[in-house]
């Protein structure tokens, strides 16, 4: 495997970005052996959280999911070494952590002089205008509770967090294909941002023109075989319409993306990888695997050597899926509610 060039000059938030981005390589280059059919390929459903029950950005979701299947852990449950000790446990000896990143504002004042987000709160407009505000990427280590001692010192605590976020039932319809119930009320209620039209096809697309989804319906997923495949079917269909889903947060009315004219142009083949993680994250926190569109099998190369020439191209382009992932959440979790 090909990885990035990290220079001696980096600092410990280049090299944790070039750290991800070798692991995306690493996922890629799997999908391209073909030995991996899904992006995410763990077993336990829901979204990585850490043992106070907060979750991650997307953007560190897709990374902690990586890091479960990189050093085969059974949870995306993470703690700090702080936390745990709070606990009365420990990381174990020799354990290397995943590292979280998040943005932190740097902010000077009209004299140069740094100065906390709290004293900045209480300046007035006018202060506050004359203040330079830069974004900063930081991070922090977490560690698997798989390498620390925590569940058995807090046997309880654990496997309540366990049973309560990990353990998604396997819901199937009357034909035995997979079902979700907050994906089809978008369809029937058409509560989704744009129409969602089901037809007897077989292309699914976002039209830009007519802001509209159009996608084959679930029955023609079902190609038949055993009760397996028949379930994963149904999979296919909902992972579909995810990865069109995406597709239309990015108009210019929404997020506002920039998608490329010509299908193979370089801003086409990064919107359909924004679709293809988005999708990813979103299906496997609703409880199943997606796997990597037919006709995106082509970009495989085109997104390697992006990745490869500048690993920051991974941080702008997960800023889109966890915008678009939140989009999504957003719009599933009010039609539950």
């Amino acid at each position: 495997m090909m990885k990035t060039e990290v220079s001696n000059k980096q600092s410990g938030t280049e090299r944790v970005v070039s750290q991800f981005t070798d692991l995306m390589i690493q996922t890629i280059e799997g999908l391209q052996q073909g030995w991996r059919k899904t992006w995410i390929t763990t077993e336990a459903s829901g979204r990585p959280l850490s043992v106070a029950g907060r979750g991650y950005s997307y953007m560190n979701e897709f990374f902690l999911y990586m890091h479960c299947e990189q050093m085969n852990f059974r949870y995306p449950l993470y703690v700090t070494v702080n936390k745990a000790n709070a606990m009365g446990a420990h990381v174990n000896k020799g354990e290397k952590g995943a590292p979280v990143l998040f943005w932190k504002l740097d902010i000077k004042d009209d004299k140069g002089r740094r100065i906390d987000s709290a004293d900045y709160d209480k300046m007035s407009r006018d202060q506050q205008g004359k203040c330079t505000v830069f974004p900063v990427l930081k991070y922090y280590t977490v560690f698997n509770i798989d390498q620390t001692n925590l569940a058995e010192v807090q046997p309880d605590k654990i496997r309540k967090i366990i049973d309560e976020n990990f353990s998604v039932p396997e819901l199937r319809g009357s034909d035995g294909m997979y079902a979700n119930s907050a994906l089809d009320s978008l369809i029937d209620n058409q509560s989704w941002v744009c129409p969602i039209s089901c037809k007897q096809q077989n292309n699914a697309f976002y039209s830009r023109k007519d802001d509209s989804i159009t996608i084959p319906e679930k029955q023609q997923f079902n190609l038949g075989g055993t009760e397996d495949e028949v379930f994963l079917a149904g999979q296919e269909f909902y992972s579909t319409m995810l990865h069109e889903m995406t597709h239309s947060t990015g108009s210019p009315d929404r997020l506002n993306r920039k998608k490329g004219e010509a299908f193979g142009d370089d801003s086409y083949a990064r919107e359909e990888l924004v679709a293809e993680l988005t999708a990813a994250l979103m299906g496997h926190q609703l409880g199943f695997n997606t796997r990597i569109q037919e006709n995106n099998a082509a970009y495989l190369s085109c997104w390697l050597k992006s990745l490869k020439q500048d690993p920051k191209f991974l941080v702008s382009l997960l800023a889109d899926v966890n915008k678009a992932a939140r989009m999504i959440e957003q719009h599933i979790n009010t039609e539950a509610a």
